[in-house]
Formats: C-alpha cells, sequence, structure tokens
C-alpha cells in the first residue's frame, strides 16, 4: 500500500470494518457481562499498561462515559511521555514486565464477586496485564481480554505463567491491529508507520459501554452517563447548569459504589 495520509485512514476504516463484522457476537456477550456487574451495584474493571492504558483513558471519566466503568490506572505503566529521564518509556517497559507487580496493584483495590474485568494487552503477552487477568480469573471473576489477535498468535511466551491473555480470558476480543501494530511500510526500511491498535480498543471500549447501556436498559436499572458542561454563554447557560448537576450525580454515584466495594473487604 502507497505511504500517505489517505492511505493510513483507509486502513484505519478497514480495522474498524473488521472489529464491526467479525467481533459483533463477543461485544454483545462482554456488553452483557458488563451490565450485569453494574446492576449488581459493582464495577467492570478496566486495566491496560502502556498504550494499552489510552483505553482506560476512553472509559470514565469522560463525557458519554458510563458510570461502573471504573479504570485501574497506575501512573507507573501510564505516563512515560518524557520519553527519557523521570518515568521515561524504558522504566515504564521494564516495569510492565516485572512480575508481581500485578499482585502489588491488586492489593490496593478491593472487588465485587460480581465485577467483571477488561483487560488489554496488544501484543496478549504483557506480563502485568496477564498477571491481572489471571488474579481476577482466580477470585472467581469473569475476564475479558481485548488483544491483537494476529499479534498474538505470531509470538511466543516469555511468563512464568506460561500463558498468553486468551489462555486465561473468558472471552477475547479482537482489536483488528496487525502483528508489530504498525500498517504502511517505509520505503527503504524493514519497518512500518501508522499503528492502528488504538483506534481499534477505543472503538472496543465505547461500543462495549454502549452496549452495556442497553443491557442495563433491558434489566430495567438506570443508566447514567456524563454530559458535557462545556458551554459558555447566556443562550446555553441553562444546558450547562444541568451539565453540571449531571456532573455532580454521576460522580456521588461512582463514590457510593466505591464505598459498597470497600464494605465487602
Amino acid at each position: 500500500m502507497q505511504l500517505s495520509g489517505v492511505s493510513y485512514l483507509d486502513v484505519a476504516m478497514k480495522t474498524l470494518a473488521h472489529v464491526r463484522e467479525t467481533q459483533r457476537e463477543q461485544i454483545e456477550t462482554a456488553g452483557k457481562w458488563i451490565a450485569e456487574a453494574i446492576a449488581a451495584g459493582g464495577f467492570a474493571h478496566f486495566f491496560g499498561a502502556g498504550h494499552s492504558h489510552m483505553a482506560l483513558e476512553e472509559v470514565f471519566p469522560r463525557n458519554g462515559g458510563l458510570v461502573g466503568l471504573r479504570p485501574m490506572t497506575e501512573l507507573a505503566l501510564a505516563n512515560y511521555t518524557s520519553v527519557t529521564g523521570s518515568a521515561g518509556i524504558l522504566q515504564m517497559r521494564f516495569l510492565q514486565e516485572v512480575e508481581g507487580f500485578a499482585e502489588r496493584i491488586w492489593a490496593y483495590y478491593d472487588f465485587k464477586k460480581s465485577d467483571v474485568f477488561v483487560i488489554f494487552t496488544n501484543t496478549g503477552i504483557t506480563r502485568v496485564s496477564i498477571e491481572m487477568a489471571q488474579l481476577a480469573k482466580d477470585a472467581g471473576h469473569r475476564v475479558i481480554g481485548v488483544v491483537s489477535k494476529a499479534h498474538s498468535e505470531a509470538t511466543g511466551v516469555a511468563n512464568s505463567l506460561g500463558k498468553k491473555l486468551s489462555d486465561i480470558a473468558d472471552l477475547v476480543i479482537d482489536n483488528g491491529s496487525p502483528p508489530g501494530d504498525a500498517t504502511l511500510p517505509l520505503p527503504g526500511s524493514p519497518w512500518k508507520i501508522g499503528p492502528v491498535s488504538t483506534i481499534g480498543v477505543i472503538a472496543i471500549v465505547n461500543a462495549l459501554a454502549c452496549e452495556a447501556a442497553r443491557w442495563l436498559i433491558e434489566l430495567g436499572k438506570p443508566v447514567l452517563v456524563l454530559a458535557s458542561p462545556y458551554y459558555e454563554g447566556a443562550e446555553t447557560a441553562e444546558l450547562r447548569r444541568r451539565a453540571e448537576e449531571n456532573w455532580k450525580q454521576c460522580i456521588a454515584e461512582f463514590n457510593r459504589r466505591l464505598r459498597e466495594e470497600l464494605r465487602v473487604r
């Protein structure tokens, strides 16, 4: 494929088409599981490291985000854009492969038995994500894995569990990206440019939220989503006021669920 911006957009749309055409059943099932966890008063917990952490930023809180989706954010695995020096990319790469790190993260959370987990690793082999999935599975939770099936199938395993995410998860959703993630060849180079995993993953996150909302309505449960408060001027003052009230309601409900999880312990 010729290298150009438009070519990248073509590949991006092809990735989304792949997700739509091949992952519909998986998204419907995962959305149902997430809705059941929310309906039970708990959460669907989202976890990922490195660029997979971008999925967590799309979960909640964000405009249009569904209350009941909870990002398990670990700063050391997410903030590496300084590249070098403090909190650099090499430190993050090291930490995400440290065996036992997931146990340290897990120890500071509380969960209800009905909670579900959505774990992201594009390669399917990131140690901290594999271990988090195994901890959730061992605790009796449903585990949904989001991976690049093509990359996961193209690589071996180098962790003490001897597993990939697809070996642990109860349900696997393919984000549609190729091995190595990048898509367009660079003339004169063995490497490619134009990664697409984030596009697939972000679409999957929002598809899961929408599917969960549909199931919650079918179950007769309330659906709370954050509304955008970013309106200015007299003509939109009432819209802004209502949106700010919505934010208070959504955050209060999120905190109520956190307190409920604490009571489980």
